[in-house]
């Protein structure tokens, strides 16, 4: 057993007895972690070092000042939390910080043996007993989002329920449409409302047009790398592609995510030609596979050129407009509507970056993405897009399968390889 299986471990024996106590630990890990990558992670370029920062003290801060915390889904727009000063977190990012602490197995076991369906997204789940145990503290009040996964709907009502505190959703229509913007628009007026209520203090609206305009420059900044990466070296690793979706949800907004694009797009100028295979990728990424870990770390070989993840809040908005514009991101979302809005907005980033083939990762438990991917491998195909489909989880170690993973990815990037 590492020292970091030992150190999960007992953050979940300590959750079980004094979850206080565990909290303190995990904190003291994720403190220690971002001093390790300051010293040490000279190998990553400056701009995941950046990125690693600006994640790793998010989740430092919902540990250490639970008073500030908000919960929301992955989806939410946080910028006007960050202007009143709160902490909003996400299921996905906490739960993967947990993983990543290799402690999430105890709490997954917690949601289950309460009833907890297996089938449900171990991202959630994982949150869910944690919650259970005491180790996630109670917040201030829950935001969430019918987007993209009807787990949001059940979880974080459960959530409030369990913790007793004020829950307000935003529900987006299934349909792309003006009139759709409208009518999340108004409901995001309305959460604003909500804020000042639970808070007392009103929001802004000078400062808010300010933080959705840096919002918008962020995704704008992060499009034009995309652009621009085609044909260039960028090494980077599966665990900054999952920094890179937190950073572009509940840290968008932020200075520093500004600061982190960039460096990105300073880096992209500059960066030498490709060599190796440049891949789409559809969903998360298993970082904890430590095969495919290796295989991608800092690789020549092969790297990912763009993940969906990261790239679908990239849309035309006027920040001047802050409701409308926050709206436009979650209507004009790829992840909302039919899948064939998902697998075409991959398709044209495809051709953007310049990929030589797709990997669509089958998360368990995530219907969304298990439900289009043959559609995406049909049409990626047909697009002339070499396609792997591969299974796995991105959150849950006790999935298993991590050689058969690694073996697959191999074997595509064997047949990509000979292909050129």
């Amino acid at each position: 057993m590492d020292i970091t299986e030992r150190f999960g471990a007992k953050v979940g024996a300590l959750s079980q007895t004094n979850p206080q106590q565990a909290r303190l630990l995990l904190t003291t890990g994720f403190r220690a972690n971002g001093l390790k990558n300051r010293l040490a992670g000279k190998g990553a370029s400056r701009s995941d070092r950046m990125l690693f920062q600006s994640v790793n003290q998010a989740m430092i801060r919902c540990l250490a000042k639970p008073q500030d915390n908000v919960m929301v889904s992955l989806f939410t727009p946080c910028e006007m939390l960050h202007l009143q000063g709160l902490h909003p977190y996400s299921c996905e990012g906490f739960s993967s910080y947990l993983s990543g602490a290799m402690a999430e197995q105890p709490f997954l076991h917690q949601a289950e043996d309460t009833g907890i369906p297996n089938s449900l997204c171990s991202y959630h789940k994982v949150f869910i007993g944690a919650a259970q145990q005491g180790l996630m503290p109670r917040p201030r009040f829950i935001l969430s989002t019918s987007l993209a996964c009807d787990a949001n709907t059940l979880t974080f009502r459960h959530l409030a329920e369990f913790y007793g505190v004020p829950h307000f959703n935003v529900d987006i229509p299934f349909e792309p449409s003006e009139q759709a913007v409208d009518y999340v628009a108004g409901q995001l007026r309305q959460m604003g409302e909500f804020l000042t209520q639970q808070t007392g203090v009103a929001v802004d609206e000078g400062q808010l047009v300010r933080a959705v305009a840096r919002s918008q420059r962020t995704m704008d900044l992060f499009h034009r790398a995309l652009r621009q990466r085609a044909g260039k070296l960028i090494r980077s690793d599966l665990t900054s592609e999952l920094f890179r979706t937190a950073a572009f949800h509940f840290l968008l907004g932020l200075p520093e995510v500004e600061a982190y694009v960039r460096q990105l797009v300073r880096e992209v100028e500059t960066a030498p030609p490709a060599r190796g295979k440049q891949l789409l990728w559809i969903h998360t990424t298993p970082y904890w596979v430590a095969p495919l870990r290796q295989l991608f770390a800092h690789s020549s070989r092969v790297q990912i050129a763009a993940c969906d993840m990261s790239y679908e809040g990239i849309v035309d908005a006027d920040p001047t407009k802050p409701y409308e514009a926050m709206a436009r991101r979650l209507v004009y979302s790829p992840f909302n509507g039919p899948a064939q809005r998902r697998i075409q907005r991959a398709l044209e980033m495809a051709k953007t970056v310049g990929a030589h083939g797709a990997v669509w990762f089958c998360h368990w438990g995530c219907k969304h993405t298990l439900g289009g991917a043959r559609l995406g491998k049909k049409a990626f195909e047909e697009a002339g897009l070499p396609t792997l489909l591969l299974d796995g989880d991105s959150c849950d170690r006790g999935f298993g399968g991590e050689g058969q993973a690694a073996t697959r990815v191999e074997a595509f990037l064997e047949v990509l390889e000979g292909m050129a």
